[in-house]
């Protein structure tokens, strides 16, 4: 029984005390928010007491007054009185009384509980007088009184089990009257003697003690022990939920008085959680206190202190889901805040420590991934359509690098987009199968074109219906043949980057035939087989495009470049006649087109290139080895009768060709000179002038030769090719006996070109003729002293003259002294003679000059005959002063000395013709015999009769000729 109403007046004065507490405590700063009672916080649950016995107070006490009034024994008194005093107790517990009769009961029993000390000091129930002595007290407001109490209950009963909460009260009575230092060493006694419940108010205190004092690393220490103990206490949810929230307020705002978050974390860090470790302390718990932090600060509009609790919580703690909410609420206060900036490196800053790609969501459960997937999924998304839209404003050198920073957005996107739930699927988010369009681009944008292909292969080719708005499969198949080819360019590409590209486009073809591409696709395709020389195949590959599977789809320019390509297949294997067939079949189409389009069709180039080789397949046809002339001949025919190409000329030069080696000349020369005036700027053009040349000439025709040797000379500068077709040219008019022409030709060539010498000599012979065959003797004399003067000045030089060049020269020394001789003999000797004299021997002297130039180059056909016209000269010249005429009125003896005088002047010009004479006729000995020598014998004989007229003297010099 006794046991019992320890128990319960124990339970009671816990209640008791925390009003006691609230009032000490009333008398914080204002600065503090009021700080609720422990009574408050941890009301006593009466249920887990032991049911009393269905006896009411008031009978027992009754009881018990009926049996003192029977004056027991003093023993029996003593006990009755003690089990009376607690039935008092008891019935002022359970009473409802006003204030004023609740202070009497108490004085009443105050003075029952000290008459029983006094009568009884020794009873072993004192303790418990004692303790309910002084909670009375302390009820009436005594607390000096009470104290005092306690202190002696202590010192006389160190060991009671009243001494937790006595010494829990004696520290907050010295709280109450600010004795701080006091009451910390009360709360301390406390923590040595108390379990947890009266552990956790006594740290509380000492948390408020050392708060007052402003110590408030301890009082943060005290604070968070008494937190820890309410994960460990029973108490109900709303208790402890209470408990809790005060502990943490009060925590939060000694935490504000100092570093704010960096007190709380360090605090965290050296602060042992119960028996064990401060890291053994719940993250969860951890993230409360940061959150009640923040709030708190948040509530005193310290905003930035608020958020930088969040922020250490974050860093400190990377791996909880607590640290990923706190993120979150960063996001959150920025977008409330409208500071759109920090708002989205917030959220950016979730997606690098909680998104897909960090080291949070390895290590995550589950059901943490799917908490956030919401909030990634809208980050990510945001985040990668802004890159994308930077990446494409990118300039090419930074473009990669923007969007290998997209890839991660699509990627983390993806892995993200499965944990959504149904309801929280947002529309305007992108599709998975959009996602990893985006993906595929990126990566391809990013430099990562093998797995960019991988997507796009993916997407291009699906195994199951695409869930996509942005894109079809056609596209992204599309994408991939793009970035296929792209690969198999590359100078580093794998030997089997190009096989690849080759599958790539087979597939595109097959699958996608209806894209807008996809034919031309095909046509990609032969223009290969054609580049790799593989005609064989190329039919097979044309037919994919001109017999589309689509009809409607199909694209014309496209079949005609097919078309096309099976020509120029065709021509490169030689097989020149379905070649042209195939051509005259295409220029058939685009001068259709060109017809409809006015002239302005794209297949005009196209038209052009198609004549050239319908031009050049006939031509090759031509060519063929073992074709006839007759054959050959026929299809030049058939080429040139096609619009002009630039086989036109190499069929015109053939033709002409054969024609030559048929010898059919006249028909070959007509042919030559339609060549010469279609091409004018040929390189044949020499060689065609001399093939009609030596047509002229086979045919004799030698006008016509000379007429076209002049042209080429027009058309040529002074120099040796014009000089030998001038001569040639020349020639041919004499041949031509067009002797005007070959006057002007030769003396053209004479004035210009005096060397070679030889042929200078020949062309100033032939003017000779020509000038002599009009019979103009000045001009003809004038070639003939050409011809000698150019000679004697060659003989002033180291070169010498040809014997021909010797031979023509001493014909016109010998002409001219002939033509001088013609002038002597025309001059008679008659009054006035002195004049006559003086012109007879001018003439005389000049022609015996030229006689013997020609002389001087020893030629025999000449050298005679100018000999004997000396001698001659010298005969004539003596006989026409013996024959002159004598002045008149001259006297016989005058006339006779005259005579005489005339003998003496001509005697030695005889005497000089004799010995000419005679020079002329020993020319036998050399031997030489001819006309000449005769006429001189005949004239020696004539002078010298009696020496020439002799026939021996005649046969010995002609034995000595002989």
């Amino acid at each position: 029984m006794q046991i019992v109403m320890q128990k319960s007046s124990r339970f009671t004065v816990l209640s008791l005390l925390a009003v006691s507490v609230l009032a000490g405590c009333s008398n914080a700063p204002d600065k503090i928010v009021r700080r609720p009672t422990l009574g408050e916080l941890a009301p006593f649950n009466q249920a887990v007491l032991p049911q009393p016995e269905k006896v009411t107070t008031a009978q027992l006490q009754q009881v018990y007054q009926e049996l003192l009034a029977l004056a027991p024994a003093a023993a029996v008194r003593q006990k009755v009185l003690y089990r009376l005093s607690q039935l008092n107790t008891r019935a002022l517990e359970v009473s409802e009384l006003g204030p004023d009769a609740e202070q009497q009961a108490l004085a009443a029993l105050i003075a029952e509980y000290q008459a029983l000390l006094q009568q009884f000091p020794d009873d072993p129930n004192n303790e418990l007088i004692h303790y309910q002595l002084a909670r009375a007290l302390d009820l009436t407001g005594n607390s000096q009184a009470a104290q005092q109490q306690m202190q002696l209950l202590l010192q006389q009963y160190p060991q009671s089990d009243f001494a937790a909460e006595l010494w829990f009260r004696i520290g907050d009575i010295y709280y109450s009257q600010s004795s701080y230092a006091q009451a910390l060493v009360a709360f301390g006694r406390v923590l040595t003697l108390a379990g947890p419940e009266l552990s956790q108010h006594a740290l509380y205190m000492s948390g408020w003690s050392h708060f007052q004092l402003q110590q408030y690393a301890f009082a943060d220490d005290a604070f968070l022990q008494a937190l820890d103990l309410t994960y460990h206490q029973r108490l109900s949810a709303d208790e402890q939920q209470s408990l809790r929230q005060e502990l943490q307020r009060i925590l939060s705002i000694s935490l504000s008085y100092q570093q704010q978050a960096d007190s709380l974390l360090a605090l965290l860090k050296r602060a042992n959680y119960r028996d064990g470790p401060a890291q053994q302390r719940p993250v969860a718990y951890q993230a409360v206190l940061f959150q009640a932090l923040a709030d708190f600060l948040f509530e005193k509009e310290l905003n930035q202190a608020a958020l930088q609790s969040y922020r250490l919580f974050i860093a400190d703690q990377p791996f909880a889901i607590e640290a990923a909410r706190m993120q979150l609420q960063l996001v959150q206060y920025y977008l409330d805040y409208a500071q759109a900036e920090n708002a989205e490196l917030a959220q950016q800053a979730f997606i690098n420590r909680f998104g897909p790609a960090s080291a949070f969501w390895q290590q995550a459960w589950p059901k943490e991934q799917a908490e956030l997937a919401p909030r990634l999924a809208q980050y990510l998304d945001y985040f990668g359509r802004r890159v994308y839209q930077q990446a494409q404003q990118a300039s090419a050198q930074t473009k990669p690098a923007v969007f290998a920073n997209l890839v991660q957005y699509w990627q983390q996107l993806l892995q993200v987009q499965p944990l959504l739930a149904e309801g929280e699927r947002d529309d305007s988010l992108l599709w998975p199968d959009d996602i990893r369009y985006l993906l595929a681009q990126a990566l391809a944008g990013s430099g990562k074109r093998e797995a960019a292909l991988l997507v796009y292969q993916q997407l291009g080719y699906p195994t199951a219906e695409l869930h996509a708005r942005s894109f079809t499969a056609e596209q992204a198949a599309y994408q991939a043949l793009l970035l296929s080819e792209a690969l198999a360019k590359d100078p580093n590409a794998s030997a089997s980057a190009a096989e690849d590209w080759w599958q790539q486009q087979n597939q595109f073809v097959r699958w996608h035939s209806g894209h807008s591409a996809a034919q031309q696709v095909a046509l990609n395709q032969l223009t290969e087989i054609y580049q790799q020389q593989n005609y064989a195949e190329v039919a097979s590959y044309a037919s994919r495009v001109t017999d589309w599977p689509q009809p409607e789809q199909s694209q014309q320019p496209l079949v005609n470049e097919a078309l096309f390509i099976v020509s120029q297949s065709e021509l490169a294997q030689g097989d020149y006649a379905r070649a042209e067939q195939s051509i005259q079949h295409l220029l058939q189409v685009y001068q259709a087109a060109e017809s409809q389009a006015e002239g302005n069709a794209p297949g005009r180039n196209r038209t052009k290139l198609l004549t050239q080789q319908l031009a050049s397949a006939v031509y090759q046809q031509a060519q063929q080895t073992g074709l006839s002339s007759a054959g050959q001949l026929a299809n030049l025919e058939r080429l040139l009768n096609l619009p002009e190409s630039e086989y036109h000329q190499s069929a015109a030069y053939q033709q002409i060709s054969l024609y030559l080696e048929q010898k059919q000349l006249p028909e070959a020369i007509r042919l030559m000179q339609a060549y010469q005036q279609r091409y004018p700027d040929s390189a044949q053009q020499t060689a065609i002038s001399n093939a009609i040349l030596n047509s002229y000439e086979q045919l004799q025709d030698w006008q016509s030769a000379a007429d076209l040797i002049s042209k080429q000379v027009e058309q040529l500068p002074a120099g040796a090719e014009q000089q030998a077709l001038l001569y040639k040219a020349a020639g041919y008019y004499w041949q031509a006996d067009n002797s005007e022409a070959a006057r002007l030709a030769y003396r053209s060539y004479a004035n210009q070109y005096p060397q070679p010498h030889l042929p200078a000599q020949e062309a100033r012979a032939r003017l000779v003729q020509l000038y002599q065959a009009q019979n103009d003797l000045s001009r003809r004399n004038f070639w003939y002293q050409r011809l000698v003067t150019a000679e004697q000045q060659l003989a002033n030089t180291p070169a010498t003259g040809s014997e021909r060049s010797r031979y023509l020269a001493a014909d016109a020394a010998l002409q001219l002294g002939l033509h001088n001789s013609m002038l002597f003999d025309a001059v008679s000797l008659r009054q006035p003679l002195r004049d006559n004299l003086k012109k007879k021997q001018t003439h005389m002297t000049a022609a015996i000059e030229l006689l013997q130039t020609s002389m001087s180059w020893q030629v025999a056909d000449f050298y005679s005959q100018a000999q004997y016209q000396v001698a001659n000269l010298y005969q004539q010249m003596a006989a026409a002063l013996l024959n002159s005429e004598r002045p008149k009125g001259l006297d016989p003896l005058a006339l006779e000395q005259y005579d005489l005088l005339l003998e003496e002047q001509a005697y030695p010009f005889e005497e000089l013709a004799i010995e000419i004479y005679q020079q002329n006729a020993a020319l036998v000995a050399q031997p030489l015999y001819d006309t000449w020598i005769e006429k001189s014998l005949s004239k020696l004989a004539e002078l010298s009769p009696a020496r020439y007229r002799k026939p021996e003297v005649y046969l010995e010099l002609a034995d000595e000729a002989y």
